[in-house]
């Protein structure tokens, strides 16, 4: 009798040891594709940098402001198609908000090599041209945030309704959730307060963030296809407003501290801020903005 017992209670414990083998082993596998594909991003943005070389001996902080635009130009159409397709096969492997972020660390590193403010004010740079830059960046992250949800397929907490304004990419839910990039730039304004580059990627960060966030809560049903794309664009149009609204002297503005607050975030701080901040605040709210219709829950 005691040996039948402690045979079924043997038995019992076995599928529950294998659950726990079959997690860590899933845990182990995830920590390994992060761990690579950040590696290949980092490496495929470290290749960028010869090209954006400027005349002052620096990483220019714009495109334009490389000795060779074009090249600078192909060299990042480049690594962002290589580290966005690396990124849509971490998001078959893992999902897609990680896929996001891998891509976020590549175009961060480049970040954290480029000019800051300072050689930006100092360098001959305008206001527009950083907008019409971000505009290119925008549809950049847009078309790298398409392929990885292709590829990646639907989040496990995100299904589809079957109810098109909802689950359309562009529909009216998912235009609503966009309006969170609002939230996150004046997020940023807030933290903007020194010129230094590690507050600038920090605050285009929290923009991401509260973009993320915020629009998991607006729109807790819709996949959040084009949503990284929202804060990036938002930033567009600050830096075409401050081209009209701006001091003309950018060197003179940044001696006097009269530099609009947001012109401290150049565009490639704001877009790696934006594709790693969306999927950490996406991410974040996980367990706070669940759909309401358990139907839609799996």
């Amino acid at each position: 009798m005691s040996d039948h017992l402690h045979a079924t209670a043997s038995d019992a414990r076995t599928p529950a040891m294998h659950a726990a083998s079959t997690d860590s082993d899933s845990s182990v596998r995830r920590l390994l594709v992060l761990f690579v594909s950040i590696a290949l991003a980092v490496t495929a943005f470290r290749a960028v940098q010869p090209f954006m070389g400027s005349g002052r001996g620096v990483i220019g902080p714009l495109v334009s402001d490389a000795e060779r635009p074009l090249m600078a130009g192909i060299a990042i159409l480049l690594a962002f198609a290589v580290v966005s397709a690396v990124s849509a096969l971490v998001g078959r492997l893992v999902n897609a908000i990680v896929g996001l972020f891998v891509l976020g660390t590549g175009v961060g590193y480049l970040a954290m090599r480029a000019g800051s403010s300072a050689d930006f004010c100092f360098g001959g740079s305008s206001m527009f041209a950083a907008g019409i830059e971000l505009i290119a960046w925008t549809v950049l992250v847009a078309a790298g945030s398409h392929l990885i949800f292709r590829v990646g397929g639907p989040l496990m907490d995100v299904p589809k309704t079957t109810e098109d304004h909802i689950d359309s990419p562009i529909g009216p839910s998912a235009r609503i959730a966009w309006l969170a990039a609002i939230g996150g730039v004046a997020l940023a304004w807030l933290a903007a307060v020194t010129m230094s580059k590690g507050q600038a990627i920090g605050a285009a960060t929290l923009a991401g963030f509260a973009t993320g966030a915020i629009g998991r809560m607006l729109s807790p049903r819709t996949t959040p296809v084009y949503l990284a794309a929202a804060p990036v664009a938002a930033f567009a149009l600050v830096f075409l407003f401050l081209g009209f609204s701006a001091p003309a002297d950018l060197s003179v503005a940044f001696a006097d501290g009269s530099l609009p607050r947001l012109a401290r975030l150049m565009p490639v701080d704001i877009v790696a801020g934006a594709l790693c901040g969306t999927a950490l605040g996406f991410g974040f709210m996980r367990s706070f903005a669940q759909p309401n219709d358990s139907s839609y829950a799996r």
